[in-house]
């Protein structure tokens, strides 16, 4: 039996690849996808991203929310995305632990993460490709991925 801790809050499509949910606590979350496509050179690829309004708290229902957003929208569609941690208030290498910590406790084994770390003098560049690894253009797609990866490095 599921326990209530364990079950996703009932989640908003606020637009197209946008949605929020509200916390217990109040707290209200928004995550939304933008389209990449056109600048990574291959279609469907997009970004992730997540913002509280509100002071966040301690609360797992909010980890089973955005992996019921990335599920559904992986199931929707075999596509690609790209996820890079918010550098602005240096707490990017917990956003990508935190990140790592959700993937693995999904157990999702058909999208495969590919990560990538770049460390600057004023910030470290932390990103992952979440990819199906029987998409049609596999490789062309963890190609670029890769490139661009090398373009931040030279940063």
């Amino acid at each position: 039996m599921i326990s209530n801790l364990q079950l996703p809050y009932h989640i908003v499509q606020t637009d197209d690849l946008a949605y929020k949910f509200i916390t217990q606590s109040g707290v209200v979350y928004a995550a939304y996808f933008i389209d990449i496509s056109e600048a990574f050179g291959a279609d469907h690829v997009y970004t992730f991203s997540f913002d509280a309004v509100g002071k966040p708290v301690n609360d797992g229902r909010v980890r089973y929310t955005i992996v019921k957003i990335l599920s559904d929208f992986f199931q929707v569609n075999q596509n690609s995305l790209i996820v890079v941690c918010e550098t602005c208030d240096k707490k990017e290498n917990a956003r990508f632990r935190l990140f790592e910590k959700w993937y693995c406790q999904t157990g999702e084994h058909d999208i495969e993460k590919i990560d990538a770390f770049v460390d600057h003098a004023d910030y470290n560049f932390r990103s992952s490709l979440l990819l199906f690894k029987e998409h049609p253009r596999y490789q062309e797609i963890k190609g670029i991925y890769d490139e661009w990866v090398k373009s931040e490095m030279e940063k």
